[in-house]
Order: C-alpha cells, then structure tokens, then sequence
C-alpha cells in the first residue's frame, strides 16, 4: 500500500497529537494517585490524632478509678469497724464524696463515679439516684474495659481480680463505676467534621453507630454496608462508591473502647481542580486537533487534489488518451504552473504520436499493396500451369472452364478501388476456384458452410483462396485417394484488457496429410518470422497481413483434426489494432 503525501502528514499530525494525549494522560493520572495517595495519609494522620485525643479522655476516666481504690479515705472506710465512731464514719463518707466530685470536675468530660463496698451494703456515687445498696448493684459485667450499656460507656474496677455475680462470697471489697455520657463523643466527632470535613462516627460491635449531629444516615450505612468491618487493621484506607460519588474511607481502631473510628470524606471534592485542569487540556486539545484538521483540509485541497489531477493526467496519457487536459486553477501556485506545463506537454506529444500515426498508415497501406501483389503471381503461375497440362491432355473444356475462371478471378483482384471485400465475396471466388481444381482432379469433394452472419463483413481480399490452396497441393494431392475440404465459420465475444471484442473466425479443416504438434509448432513459428524458402508464400502473406491490419492477437493458427488432416482458423478480432495505436489518435 502506497501512502500519498496528504496520507503521511495527516499521520504524522496523529503521531504528534496521540503521545502528547497519552503523556498527559499518564501525568494527569500520576497527579490524581499522588494527590489521593497524600489525602490518604493526611485524613489517616488527623483522624489517628482525633482518636488519640478521645482515647486519651477516656484513658483519663479510668486512671481516676484505679486513683480512687487506693484513696486512704476509701481504704479506712472500707476497714471500719463497728467500733468506729459515727462521726469519724460521717467525716470519712463527706470526704469521699467531695473527692468524687473533684475528679468528676476535673474532666472536661460530663461523667459520674460511684464506688459500692459489698460488705458494708454501702454506695457513695456522684449520680443522686445511687445512693441506696441494692444486690443489682453487683450484678455487673467483665471488669477492666469500657462497654456500651444502656446509653453510657461504663467502665468498672474491682480490688480483686476475681468476679461473678456474687462478689459477697469472693474477697471484693471494693467496686468502682464509672461512666460517661456518650454525647461527650458526638461533640468531638462534630467538632472534627467542623475542623477536618468529613463524615465521622463511631462504631462499637453490637450497638447503633454513634453518628455526629449532622451526619448522613445513608452514607454511614453503604459505609457498613460495603466495608469489611470485621477484617481490618489497627488503620487503614478504603475507597468506595456512594450516590455516585466516590468516597475515601479512613478507620482507626479504638484501643480504649473497642470500636472503630471511621470518617468518609467525598473524593471528588479532592479532585475538582484536577477535573477542571484536564477539562481545559482536553478543550485545547480539541481545539488542536480542529486546527489540525482545518491545515489537513486546506493541505488536501492545495496539494493532494492537484496531485491527483496530475497522476490521473498521466494514468490517461499512459493509456493513450492524448486529448486529456487538466483543469487550471486561477490560483499562482507552483502547481498551476504544472498544470500548465502538463497541457502543454500532452499537447505537443498528440501532435506528435499523429505525425507517427499518419506515417504508420502509410507505410501499413504501402505493405499491404506489396503483400497482396505478391500473392498474385502465386496463384497465376499453378492456374497456367494446369492450362498448361489440360492443353497437353487436349482437355478442351478444361481449358475453356479454366481460362473462364482465371479471367473472372484477375477481373476480381484487378479491381483496385478498394483493397477490401466481402466475406460473400471471397466465398464466391472460392468456390470458383474450388470447382476448378474439382474440374482438375476427381479426388476432391468440398463443403462450404459459412453462417450467414459473417457474409457481411469486411475483410481483405485473397485472404482465404491461399488457404485452401495450401490445403489442396499440400494436405491432399499428396495422398493417395480422395479427399475433402470444408469451410466453416463463427462468431464470438471475448473480452481483451477490460474491453469487448467479437472474434471472427473461418475453419479450412481437411483431411489429408496429417502434421504432428512438432511441425504445427514449427509451422506457427515460420509464420511469424521473416519469409524463408520453407514456407509458402500464399500461408505467410495471408498471417502477416492479418497482423498487420488486425493487431497481433489476430492471424493463423493451425490444429490437427482427431480423424486426420489439419485444420487452419483464419482468425481476426473486430476494432483492435497493433500496439493500441488506435488510442494515440487521442
């Protein structure tokens, strides 16, 4: 496949445009990872920082309680006895009670402490609703972490490690409570959304979300939804797809609570002055790619289309369609120079190839005339040599029916107005001729079965009598015996070089002496070169001016008949000349 030059710089336009394309899309996509990758490591920096600070609240809360078992006020009033004093009891029990106050206020978190000593049926607790023993009071669970019961996180302690339902009969002397109101969550989780965007909540296994005052219900559940909540790492980064958005998914586990912080923050909020920047890189490179395709049109429309013109020009003066002309544009470009100057060329090579043409027909004409002069004589000399015998046979009719004939056959040839005949004419001279040679000798029988079709055309003349002479001195005489002759004809369409030609074809078939493919392919061969002594001359006159007139696709081909003798086709195809010199006539 050959590319043009219109075809190569429209490539070479696309070879520009697509790496460029692609290179920018691999930065852009470069910058997009960094970026998410940055807000990945950022949004888990700050969520790790926020719960590190709500972890440390709640680890506050629980050294209180460890602080306040091993209080001295609490240890004497757990060792009481009924020996001490009521006053001493009362002092003890206010002292605790103001300590318990001060460490409630200490946190900035809203929470209540409440300390139950089992064995004296005591409760001192912050919350005025606890201050009675009540056996339910023992009843709590596992102690040593934070659980979410009953809408508070409680955390309890004991001064022994052992527990069950009923401490009274184990050596538990003291059981701290503490506990704190969830909400103190909500407002760090609402003051991070305000600081850091986002949409965090807590997650404790087993109990609703703790969502902040503004959250999204729907977002939190796709959230625990489509993350594998059960199976991650102490922090972490996810991405999923919510409403159509994409979201960035932070978590950090809670070491004090036994929950996970989670924080969705939406991606393409990230990424809108990222869209925006490829946005305008795509814009320019539409723009681009219209003014590339404005310079392809405008490089069609200038150089490929008169290039075109020019190569199709040429094609037409190769075929030989001299009288082509190409359009001229107004325009003063080198290519309306070329077009003149192809106009001008083509003009002066039609001048010329007419010149040559016009001398060709002349020297065909002059060969033709020598052709058919010397095909002539041929015959007059075996016409008076058979006059010649019958006088010396004393054959008088003979010779009268012969001397009637030769003279009707020169009064034929003689006729010079026109060197072409008629196939009903050249038919009638040869059967003249044939009942001549009949009349000379009783061993030839003929047939002559021509379609009516050809009758009519024209063709030169003497063309087929040399023919079927050959046939009668060098196909039959030789044998011993009879022999015959028949003439047939057809007509056929072929098709030569694209174009449709009718074949004319006359059969002289006899069945004499038969030639094998080695001499047939000797005789095809004489025909075709320069006359020698070994062929006649009636056989390579009649091929050569086949040629001459008909184009070399014309001419004589010879064929051996299954039943013996040779068939000879005098073939000639209808408006095909020789080297297409019909075509350099314009």
């Amino acid at each position: 496949m050959k590319f043009t030059v219109f075809s190569k710089t429209v490539m070479l336009l696309v070879c520009l445009l697509v790496p460029i394309l692609l290179l920018y899309t691999y930065a852009n996509q470069a910058n997009v990872n960094m970026i998410v990758e940055e807000k990945q490591q950022s949004s888990l920096n700050q969520f790790n920082y926020f719960s590190s600070q709500v972890d440390k609240n709640i680890e506050q809360l629980s050294l209180y309680g460890l602080t306040l078992l091993r209080d001295p006020s609490i240890l004497h009033y757990r060792y009481m006895t009924e020996a001490t004093s009521q006053y001493e009891k009362n002092s003890i029990y206010l002292d605790i009670l103001d300590k318990l106050s001060l460490y409630q206020s200490t946190s900035r978190w809203k929470n209540d402490i409440t300390i139950v000593l089992p064995q004296a049926e005591l409760v001192l607790s912050t919350m005025s609703s606890r201050t009675v023993f009540n056996d339910k009071m023992l009843k709590f669970p596992q102690p040593g972490r934070w659980q979410l019961n009953k809408g508070s996180f409680t955390y309890f302690f004991t001064d022994n490690n052992e527990w069950n339902e009923k401490p009274v009969t184990t050596d538990v002397r003291t059981v701290m409570e503490i506990n704190f109101d969830p909400m103190n969550i909500v407002a760090m989780l609402d003051d991070f959304k305000e600081a850091q965007g986002g949409d965090p909540f807590l997650l404790v296994p087993g109990n609703e979300p703790l969502l902040n005052r503004s959250a999204d219900p729907e977002l939190v559940e796709a959230v625990m939804r489509d993350m594998p909540l059960t199976e991650l790492d102490s922090e972490g980064n996810h991405q999923l797809e919510v409403g159509g958005k994409k979201y960035l998914v932070s978590y950090v586990l809670s070491k004090q609570l036994n929950g996970i912080y989670v924080n969705p923050v939406v991606l393409d909020d990230l990424l809108t002055p990222m869209d925006k920047s490829r946005n305008m890189f795509i814009t320019s490179i539409l723009l681009l790619l219209v003014l590339s395709i404005g310079a392809a049109l405008l490089l069609y429309r200038k150089v490929q289309v008169p290039i075109q013109r020019l190569m199709r020009g040429l094609q037409q003066i190769r075929k030989g369609q001299l009288s082509t002309r190409i359009p001229v544009d107004h325009s003063r470009d080198e290519f309306a120079y070329l077009t003149q100057s192809f106009n001008h060329m083509a003009e002066q090579i039609q001048e010329l190839i007419e010149k040559v043409y016009e001398e060709r027909i002349r020297s065909r004409e002059a060969t033709l005339k020598h052709l058919q002069s010397q095909i002539n004589p041929h015959f007059l000399y075996n016409c008076l040599f058979y006059i010649k015998n019958m006088t010396q046979l004393g054959n008088r009719e003979a010779v009268i029916a012969m001397s009637l004939s030769l003279g009707d056959y020169y009064r034929y040839i003689t006729r010079d107005e026109n060197d072409m005949t008629t196939v009903e004419e050249e038919i009638r001279l040869l059967d003249n001729y044939l009942s001549i040679q009949q009349m000379r000798t009783n061993r030839l029988s003929y047939e002559i079965a021509v379609p009516q079709e050809l009758m009519q055309r024209h063709i030169p003349r003497l063309l087929i009598q040399p023919i079927v002479e050959n046939a009668v001195v060098h196909g039959i005489e030789p044998m011993e015996g009879s022999g015959h002759i028949v003439v047939t004809g057809m007509a056929v369409q072929e098709q030569i070089d694209g174009r449709e030609y009718t074949r004319y074809s006359l059969f002289v078939d006899n069945d004499g002496v038969t030639l094998t493919e080695e001499e047939i392919a000797g005789l095809e061969r004489e025909i075709n070169e320069p006359m020698g002594e070994e062929i006649g001359t009636g056989t390579w006159n009649v091929h050569q001016r086949l040629i001459t007139r008909y184009g070399h696709s014309s001419g004589l081909h010879f064929g051996v008949i299954p039943y013996g003798g040779l068939s000879v086709e005098i073939r000639w195809f209808e408006e095909e000349y020789p080297n297409d010199e019909s075509n350099g006539r314009g």
